[in-house]
């Protein structure tokens, strides 16, 4: 079978599996009672990955009369909400065939050896209660149709296991929009929260060794997207970024995870301003609203790790036996941990939870999109790169305008405006890049990183003096605290100058969307 599966995940505890069992919040619209059975899938790669690599994934499953040979790829997600190809090949034995791989079309397979090389890599032990769920007509134009499972059990690689615990709503006829209503009722009946993993991609990085935080990428895009594609494109690929980290920091607690998350959050609102003749609307309020929660709750916990590491730790390894600046970092350390401690409730909250499951909502089905009946917005249709070359140049005439002929005469807090929209005009390009040439929007954006460094470095030390300095600092404290602010304070007039040179830089470069 040959086809496109659309699913939403959500993980949830061992406790709250039973819960949801007594109380189905299915049932409403269940179609005859649920099956169980007993899954055991072993996943094929080469001792590379390379098939991990491709976004591709390989696996046999034991069924009743035989076996099966799955082929998926990576697809598309978002809060939960999966999107891939899928081809599957009944089997007479648990080997894996190569005629079937081939005939995916798909080009890895066509590499001289590959399959060969193909052996298992991880397995999965999955106790699944399928339910058939249905509801609207056909008349009304409404009808839907979506499979829930309930899947309990392991993922083994090696010498190593992770349980599993989830639901997957696999949408087999309607809208999208029909799986998101489903998980709202999860949510309401039991603690669960959207996952960005599929059973592979958990095997995958357990296989490959313990948690780690996760820089996140720009998707490529390609000129025969439209302008709603390419919006929709993007803003997977930041909730992805924010939600491959969220699971990290839950399982870590790991301060890098936090970063990241707010980095994804911050690309996401980019892509908001970017986009935003296309997706403002009513619905556009609660999305912002959201982001800015997020971000309030995981900012102060990121900002006391930079204090200490970039403000406190440098001044400590120049004095090591100073018992003023041990106490001093002594004080600011407990305030970090006491920062991710609730950065870390934050996220693991049901609110966080239901926001990421609404911002992948709106994603998909958000009132951006048309609506039958009605014209769709302007632009939606249009391809991408005539729409996204002015929107790169107006946010640079912006930059131009914030920084002036000469950044290092403004006052720090200008220069931290500027560093806001090198960020914006930065996430912009990265976004375009795949659209333009490739070598000169390169430079553009590796001088325009470097600018932005600089003044975050400055930013850094603007906003350390007034927290050195507070009335909450006392005793031996007092003079260590004096000790760092002065020391960062010398090297302000370099820092400007380094400022001034990378902005004169960034600013000669040609812009790359620009002919000529």
């Amino acid at each position: 079978m040959d086809g496109r599966e659309i699913e939403l995940k959500l993980g949830l505890a061992p406790e709250d599996m039973e819960r949801l069992r007594r109380r189905c919040c299915f049932d409403d619209h269940r179609q005859g009672q649920p099956k169980t059975r007993r899954l055991v899938l072993v996943y094929f790669d080469t001792p590379d990955f390379a098939l991990a690599a491709a976004g591709v994934s390989v696996r046999v499953r034991a069924v009743d009369d035989g076996h099966v040979q799955t082929v998926k790829t990576i697809g598309s997600g978002s809060s939960g909400l999966f999107s891939r190809d899928e081809w599957e090949t009944p089997l007479d034995s648990p080997d894996l065939a190569a005629g079937p791989l081939l005939a995916t079309g798909l080009a890895l397979f066509t590499d001289a050896g590959l399959i060969e090389r193909l052996a298992p890599v991880f397995s999965t032990l999955i106790d699944r209660t399928t339910y058939r769920l249905s509801g609207g007509s056909g008349a009304a134009g409404d009808a839907w149709e979506v499979e829930a499972a309930l899947d309990q059990g392991k993922v083994v690689a090696g010498p190593h296991s992770e349980a599993i615990c989830e639901v997957e709503l696999e949408l087999r006829g309607g809208s999208p929009d029909r799986l998101f209503a489903l998980a709202r009722r999860v949510l309401e009946t039991v603690p669960a929260r959207p996952l960005v993993f599929t059973k592979s991609e958990r095997g995958y990085r357990l296989a490959a060794g313990p948690h780690r935080p996760i820089k996140g990428k720009a998707p490529p895009l390609s000129f025969d997207l439209t302008v709603a594609e390419a919006f929709q494109t993007i803003a997977r690929s930041c909730l992805d970024h924010l939600l491959i980290n969220e699971h990290c920091l839950l399982a870590t607690g790991d301060g890098e995870a936090v970063h990241q998350m707010r980095v994804a959050l911050r690309r996401l609102r980019s892509a908001l301003k970017v986009f935003r003749p296309i997706v403002d609307g009513p619905q556009l309020t609660e999305v912002k609203s959201d982001l800015r929660w997020v971000l309030a709750n995981l900012g102060p916990a990121r900002d006391s790790e930079v204090f200490l590491t970039e403000i406190i730790d440098p001044v400590v390894a120049l004095h090591p036996d100073n018992a003023g600046l041990e106490a001093l970092r002594d004080y600011w350390r407990d305030d970090h941990r006491t920062k991710m401690t609730l950065a870390v409730e934050a996220v693991r909250s049901p609110r966080f939870a239901a926001l990421a499951l609404r911002l992948g909502e709106w994603v998909e089905t958000g009132d951006w999109l048309p609506r039958p009946g009605k014209s769709p917005r302007r632009k939606l249709d249009d391809p991408i790169a005539s729409f996204a070359m002015p929107r790169l140049a107006k946010a640079v005439g912006k930059l131009l305008a914030l920084a002036g002929p000469a950044i290092g005469r403004l006052s720090p807090e200008d220069q931290h405006l500027v560093r806001i929209q090198c960020k914006q005009v930065r996430y912009a390009g990265e976004f375009f890049a795949t659209l333009v040439p490739r070598k000169q929007m390169k430079v553009f954006l590796a001088e325009l990183a470097e600018l932005q460094d600089v003044l975050g470095r400055l930013n850094d030390i603007a906003v350390a003096t007034p927290k050195l300095t507070g009335k909450h600092v006392e005793g031996g404290r007092a003079k260590a605290a004096g000790l760092v602010a002065g020391w960062h304070q010398s090297r302000r007039a370099a820092l400007v100058s380094e400022a001034e040179k990378a902005w004169k830089r960034w600013r000669d470069c040609p812009q790359p969307w620009v002919d000529g």
